[in-house]
């Protein structure tokens, strides 16, 4: 005889997952969340207007008030949308600013360091050079008119600096005052000074032709009833003067005794 069997189904019951880091997680979320919208409430154009421009510098050229003008019509937006590039190019923009750092203060105030140009010499017909070889064009040149001038193809400035500073120091050791430095568009150097002498020193072996000039120039100066108005130090064993009196009279290359042991 047939045994029926029990065919019930038994339905397993599904064990609960366990999700610790499920509770912190939606926390988080819901904080980002407020954030995010708190953010882009404050963000919006008219809210956090930025109200105090702090401008702060050793300064001898630049007005703070002239500065925060700037500042105030270059700013397009609130404390978090404003431009700060913008705002810099602004102030860069400026005669005599070489440097500026921009820094937020909440809740609407922007701290600003300025750093102004420290004028080296006079560049060109109508602008200035810095000590870090930065052209800057100011409104006007009549305080620098004693300044030195220097001059050179776009490009030059470092090395026109360089030289200048190189020539300074043994200049004043002899007692003469450079009023002009010249790298032309044939990259020749000239040097002129303020007593009138010219110096010619080519494009080649330059450093070397300036070191010979400053070690001839007190024999050139021994010249009692002769003062010399130019010096081409262009040649490979000597150098030729040129005489304010008598008459320009051309000198032979190093070759001249009255000139003394040159």
């Amino acid at each position: 005889m047939a045994v029926k069997r029990d065919k019930r189904r038994v339905r397993a019951k599904a064990a609960p997952l366990h999700r610790p880091w499920l509770a912190p997680l939606l926390g988080l979320s819901m904080v980002g969340a407020v954030l995010l919208g708190g953010y882009h409430y404050l963000s919006q154009p008219g809210r956090l207007p930025l109200q105090v421009i702090e401008v702060s510098g050793e300064f001898q050229q630049l007005r703070p008030d002239a500065i925060q003008r700037t500042v105030m019509s270059a700013i397009d937006g609130g404390f978090f949308t404003c431009d700060m590039g913008k705002l810099r190019t602004a102030v860069l923009a400026m005669p005599w600013v070489e440097d500026v750092s921009i820094r937020r203060s909440w809740p609407d105030r922007l701290d600003m360091l300025v750093t102004e140009q420290v004028p080296l010499a006079r560049w060109g017909k109508d602008s200035l050079i810095s000590v870090t070889a930065d052209v800057f064009r100011p409104i006007s040149l009549d305080d620098f008119a004693g300044l030195v001038r220097l001059s050179g193809p776009e490009g030059s400035e470092q090395r026109v600096v360089a030289f200048l500073q190189g020539a300074v120091a043994p200049a004043r050791t002899r007692g003469l005052q450079i009023s002009e430095v010249e790298l032309d568009e044939r990259r020749h150097w000239w040097l002129r000074f303020a007593d009138g002498l010219i110096v010619s020193l080519g494009r080649d072996d330059v450093d070397r032709r300036l070191a010979q000039f400053f070690r001839v120039y007190p024999s050139l100066m021994s010249q009692a009833d002769r003062r010399p108005a130019r010096v081409d130090m262009r040649y490979a064993h000597g150098f030729a003067v040129r005489w304010q009196e008598p008459p320009a009279t051309d000198v032979a290359a190093g070759t001249a005794k009255p000139q003394g042991n040159v």
